[in-house]
């Protein structure tokens, strides 16, 4: 089964910022690390203290991280985290990938075992899935079995529902993949496939607080508002809130 996916990467650098309003700045630290060592320092709405609109955790060696897994990305929509295969992953740590301010998105395919039921009808070998990708084979006396899951409807809303997934019964969550245009933001760019990898998609809670430059994108599932994000226009830069580091000339 071919696992439809769509990433269009437009990035947040991760990097050193401009000043923000001094209310959002006294509540929240956005520098991982220091003290000789990596230090990272990411934009609004991110930072790594509980005074921060998005809370990530920052690692002793300064790796940008969340539930212990380290974050590749941060873009104006997305979370991309480094999700390595795992034999014994329970599928419970599923959930902590779910949280009030980031989900996992439908463009996520997930790789299951031990599932009580199939998923999209797509079986695969494990074996094969370890051979291809050149990873420690998982020891098993048993039958094993590999599903894989993903939500390739593009009409349904960007937050995956993990209602359907877990009636699947499954026991493991070995890993995911995604599909990114190559860093690119254009639609015709060509595909890469990221295996091991999580997508995550995020947003700010409450009433839009946008930039005066800037467009406001609700996100929602089920019908429910969950927040927004704010996109710069054409031909401005920056993150777009007010509380940040707003839009100005490119």
């Amino acid at each position: 089964m071919i696992l439809h996916l769509l990433l269009v990467f437009s990035v947040i650098r991760i990097t050193f910022t401009s000043p923000l309003s001094s209310s959002a700045e006294a509540n929240c630290t956005r520098v991982c690390g220091g003290g000789g060592g990596r230090e990272t320092t990411v934009e609004y709405p991110f930072g790594f203290t509980s005074g921060c609109e998005i809370s990530l955790n920052c690692s002793e060696n300064g790796n940008i991280q969340i539930a212990g897994y380290n974050v590749q990305n941060l873009t104006r929509d997305y979370i991309l985290i480094n999700f390595p295969a795992k034999c014994d992953r329970q599928f419970e740590e599923i959930r902590f990938f779910h949280s009030s301010n980031f989900a996992l998105t439908s463009r996520n395919g997930l790789l299951l075992e031990n599932c009580s039921s199939t998923l999209n009808d797509c079986v695969v070998s494990p074996t094969r899935v370890e051979n291809h990708f050149n990873l420690q084979q998982c020891d098993s006396t048993t039958n094993r079995s590999m599903n894989c899951y993903s939500e390739d409807n593009p009409d349904l809303e960007d937050i995956m529902n993990l209602g359907r997934l877990e009636t699947a019964g499954c026991k493991v969550l070995f890993s995911s993949v995604t599909v990114g245009l190559n860093g690119t933001s254009s639609e015709n760019s060509p595909a890469s496939l990221e295996f091991q990898s999580l997508q995550l998609g995020w947003w700010v809670k409450g009433d839009c607080k946008c930039h005066r430059n800037a467009v406001c994108r609700n996100v929602s599932f089920e019908n429910t508002m969950m927040g927004y994000r704010c996109h710069c226009n054409e031909g401005y830069d920056g993150d777009g809130f007010v509380d940040g580091d707003g839009c100005h000339r490119g």
